[in-house]
């Protein structure tokens, strides 16, 4: 796999693709393995849920580290997971970034740990202690609210969490809600990923089959494109995923190729552990032709973008992977 210590942080787009005039490559999604013959039936993921989910995150404030709100949330979480996963726990680390001391918690926790198969779920839930994009510059030092950019990724693990308490598929279930994702300063890649750093290298549990990280997945027009450090991490399990996307007939995943970021998943990635990202990347950066799509790392970054229904097309897709398809990818 190609080395990402060229890439810039999920702070920094980069362009791998550059199509004079050609826009980014269709991807032919006909040509990827055949889906399992199982048939997702089970419970699926209630957009209103999902948004509640949301707003008890957001209630708590900003939860950049070191703030009251991410120490409340912190607790908040692990109560969350702890009734409902078979086991749950803190990974708790001290970091220090630009000189100052963090006390850390990556939130964990596990379905079916008796299994020797397993996958990982993962989303920071973090935010970011300053609004360093908003067009206003006296914004620019306060921390932002992180509806999508941190709540969202949890929301949809909450939600398929609640799932898994009541109904095991056949491979065993990881989930870890990394924190100090958005810590760093723009330009700086060392500043951030300060939990999946710490995880990659300290890893809390058996090393699972792979991995998929959800970050920015909750805007009301998320587009989902194929990422192409996922692409190079696994790209079977990226065709699976968006062939059942296909099959839902969801309209947020996009069937060509987007930019790519750095993000959590490459430090997993750079340990071994094979992991895709989810990620409305037009987002990141602010590059987006739709001007409301505009509000990453700004003030904006609130309830009002956020859409339970995008929430929940990529939790019932994972769900119908999880449940039909998991076990089969390697």
């Amino acid at each position: 796999m190609k080395k990402t210590t060229n890439f810039k942080p999920i702070h920094q787009i980069i362009i791998l693709f550059l199509m004079i005039g050609c826009g980014n490559p269709k991807v032919e999604i006909e040509n990827t393995p055949e889906l399992s013959e199982k048939v997702y039936s089970g419970p699926l993921l209630n957009g209103d849920t999902l948004l509640s989910h949301v707003r008890s995150q957001i209630d708590f404030g900003p939860r950049n580290p070191g703030s009251k709100g991410h120490t409340a949330c912190k607790e908040y979480l692990i109560a969350f997971f702890s009734s409902r996963a078979d086991s749950a726990f803190i990974q708790s680390f001290k970091t220090t970034v630009y000189g100052k001391s963090y006390e850390m918690a990556n939130i964990v926790a596990s379905f079916s740990p008796e299994k020797n198969e397993r996958i990982l779920l993962c989303a920071h839930w973090d935010t970011r202690p300053f609004a360093d994009e908003d067009k206003d510059a006296s914004n620019r030092t306060s921390p932002i609210l992180g509806a999508n950019d941190g709540a969202s990724g949890v929301a949809v693990l909450m939600g398929i969490a609640e799932v898994l308490s009541k109904n095991k598929p056949d491979i065993g279930i990881d989930i870890i809600l990394f924190d100090g994702e958005d810590i760093g300063l723009s330009g700086d890649e060392d500043g951030f990923f300060q939990g999946s750093r710490y995880a990659a290298k300290q890893y809390p549990l058996p090393k699972p089959k792979y991995g998929i990280l959800l970050d920015l997945v909750g805007d009301i027009d998320a587009e989902f494109r194929y990422e192409p450090i996922s692409q190079q991490a696994h790209a079977v399990l990226v065709d699976k995923i968006w062939s059942i996307a296909k099959k839902q007939q969801s309209p947020h995943f996009v069937y060509e190729v987007g930019n790519a970021v750095s993000d959590d998943h490459v430090m997993l990635n750079e340990h071994g552990i094979r992991t895709i990202n989810i990620i409305d990347v037009n987002l990141v950066g602010n590059i987006s032709t739709n001007p409301r799509r505009t509000y990453w790392h700004t003030s904006n970054d609130n309830l009002s973008n956020i859409s339970g229904k995008t929430m929940s097309d990529v939790g019932n897709i994972l769900l119908d992977f999880i449940f039909t398809t998991s076990d089969s990818v390697y």
